[in-house]
């Protein structure tokens, strides 16, 4: 009985799934339509804004918009793009689906240039692209079904038994795939931002140098093991990025360069 109602549950996945990433072609199981992704990245962004404090620093305001309203043509995604700057000395950007992305003042203390920012940039509009939001509450969607699915099965064992079996069961699915698939939706949106950047005029180079300031910044920090992260080890990233340059540069050598600016 579990297993054909595992079995009709997977062949609805698939049918209502489907969607394949930009720029990498990458098969994706997303249970949400882009709609719902987009009005729950909205109604978020609007919770934080209420919550959050916008920076009075013009520059830094001035040079994200650009960067952002830059950038975000070349996805050719009709999203309802807003960028922004949070006061806060976090190093640290993030994005919500629907293309609402936000800054700390703090990541752009250390950056050395606009281009810089579209590093950053580049990899959080990929982020929004590439629906890795819906992504991930759908592998949560059926990390949920699976421990049902366990209850169900351990019904008629000792109580002590099913809870020894569950507890079993919710770190085996955190580090054996949420994890991993975090960290492969980073290096994606690290691959799909260089070419964003790239077609954007923004030198990828500029990637590199943007982590190499990172990595030289994290120096002593202790980190928890690669395995247990949902960021994969800077030097890792700085060496998969590096690997990427080649198409980037030549991207990057066709297209309209960007006017730049140094922030400090």
């Amino acid at each position: 009985m579990i297993r054909k109602l595992f079995l009709a549950f997977s062949f609805v996945c698939i049918l209502i799934s489907c969607s394949t990433a930009p720029i990498t072609g990458r098969s994706q199981l997303i249970l949400l339509t882009e709609y719902q992704e987009l009005n729950l990245g909205s109604s978020a962004f609007s919770q934080v804004m209420k919550e959050s404090k916008v920076s009075t620093n013009k520059v830094y305001l001035d040079a994200v918009k650009k960067v952002g309203f830059r950038i975000a043509p070349v996805t050719n995604k009709n999203y309802q793009w807003e960028f922004t700057v949070l006061q806060s000395d976090q190093i640290n950007a993030w994005c919500l689906p629907g293309g609402k992305i936000a800054f700390y003042e703090g990541i752009l203390d250390i950056m050395e240039n606009e281009a810089q920012i579209a590093a950053v940039m580049g990899h959080e509009i990929a982020h929004a692209t590439a629906r890795h939001g819906g992504e991930r509450m759908s592998l949560g969607i059926l990390a949920q079904v699976g421990a049902i699915a366990v209850q169900i099965a351990m019904k008629d064992k000792d109580p002590a038994v099913q809870y020894a079996v569950l507890q079993a069961y919710i770190p085996t699915v955190l580090v054996g795939a949420i994890l991993p698939f975090s960290r492969a939706h980073e290096h994606e949106a690290d691959e799909i931002g260089l070419i964003y950047m790239a077609k954007a005029g923004y030198n990828p180079e500029e990637a590199v140098r943007f982590w190499e300031i990172m990595y030289e910044k994290n120096k002593g920090q202790k980190r928890p093991p690669a395995w247990l992260s949902t960021h994969p080890p800077t030097q890792k990233r700085i060496d998969e990025i590096k690997k990427l340059l080649p198409e980037a540069m030549e991207i990057y050598n066709l297209s309209e360069k960007a006017e730049l600016k140094v922030l400090h």
